[in-house]
C-alpha cells in the first residue's frame, strides 16, 4: 500500500491525501495527524507510513506509525519526481525531518511505551542485582532478567514491604520485562499495582505511574481486559486531575483512554 500524503502549513492547516483534518479543540494539528494515522493503522491491523512536508519549503520525510499510537522516523526518503539533470550528484545520507515533526515522533514513541528501568537511583545493596537484571536483558536472556526481577522483588516485599520505595522499584522492573516478552496483560497488571500504590500516597510520581500503567493498557486487546483496567486507568486519572496534578500531555493520555472504552458503545 502506498504512504499516505500528509501536507502541514505554517498557518496549522493539514490534510491526508488531499482530506482536510480539523484538530480538536486544545488539540495541535500534528497531534491530530498522529491520531488520525494512528485509526489507519488500527483499521489495517498493522503499521502504516505516511509521507509528511511539515510547511512550505521543509524537507519531506516517512513517518511511520503503528497501530498503538507509536511512531517513528523512517531513515530513507520518499522517492523524488524524475528531474533533468547532467549527472546526479551522488548522496546516502536522507533528507531532515523538521524538527516539530522529530520532537513529536520521539514524544509519541515515549508515551505509549514503557521507559527505561529503574526510574530512580537506587541503594547501593540494590546496585548488583539491577546491574545483574539489565546485563541480561542487554544479551537478550529475558526470560532469565523476569526471573530475577521477580526474586528480588519478592525479596524486598518480605523485608521491607510492599509499598516500600524499593520493592515498588522491583515491581516496575518486572512489569516492562513482561512488556520486553510480550505479555501485556502482565505489564499491565504489574504497573497498575505500582500506580495504584503511589495515587493512594499522593506521591509526587503517581502521574508518571499511571502513564506507564496506561502505556501497557494500551497495547491489550482483549475486550474485558481492556474494559476492566481501562475503568481503573480512568479512576485514577481522574483523582489526579481532582488534585490538579496533571499535565497537558498527562490530560490527553487520560482522554485517550476514555476514548479508547467508549468507542465501542459509539459503533453500537
Amino acid at each position: 500500500m502506498a504512504p499516505f500524503a500528509v501536507r502541514i502549513s505554517d498557518d496549522g492547516i493539514a490534510e491526508i491525501d488531499g482530506e482536510p483534518l480539523v484538530a480538536e479543540p486544545g488539540q495541535s494539528v500534528h497531534d491530530a495527524v498522529l491520531d488520525r494515522l494512528q485509526q489507519y493503522a488500527q483499521q489495517r491491523a498493522t503499521a502504516v507510513e505516511a509521507t509528511v512536508t511539515d510547511g512550505p519549503g521543509a524537507a519531506h520525510f516517512v513517518l511511520e506509525v503503528s497501530p498503538d499510537g507509536s511512531s517513528r522516523l523512517v531513515d530513507r526518503q520518499p522517492t523524488p519526481a524524475p528531474t533533468p539533470a547532467p549527472a546526479p550528484a551522488p548522496t546516502p545520507a536522507p533528507a531532515p525531518a523538521s524538527a516539530v515533526a522529530t520532537a513529536i515522533a520521539r514524544a509519541r514513541a515515549a508515551a505509549t511505551a514503557p521507559p527505561p528501568v529503574p526510574s530512580r537511583p537506587l541503594p547501593p545493596q540494590l546496585a548488583q542485582p539491577v546491574a545483574r537484571i539489565n546485563a541480561l536483558v542487554t544479551e537478550g536472556r529475558l526470560e532469565e532478567a523476569s526471573a530475577e526481577a521477580t526474586a528480588l522483588r519478592e525479596t524486598l516485599t518480605r523485608s521491607a514491604g510492599t509499598e516500600h520505595p524499593d520493592a515498588l522499584e522491583a515491581r516496575a522492573m518486572e512489569a516492562y520485562l513482561a512488556h520486553l516478552l510480550g505479555d501485556h496483560r502482565e505489564a499491565t497488571v504489574l504497573a497498575l499495582s505500582v500506580a495504584r500504590i503511589l495515587c493512594g500516597a499522593g506521591d509526587p510520581q503517581a502521574p508518571a505511574a499511571v502513564a506507564r500503567a496506561t502505556a501497557a493498557w494500551q497495547r491489550l486487546d482483549e475486550d474485558r481486559a481492556i474494559e476492566i483496567h481501562g475503568n481503573e486507568l480512568l479512576h485514577m486519572w481522574d483523582r489526579l486531575h481532582e488534585a490538579g496534578r496533571l499535565t497537558a500531555a498527562d490530560e490527553r493520555l487520560a482522554h485517550r483512554v476514555r476514548r479508547r472504552l467508549e468507542a465501542p458503545i459509539t459503533c453500537v
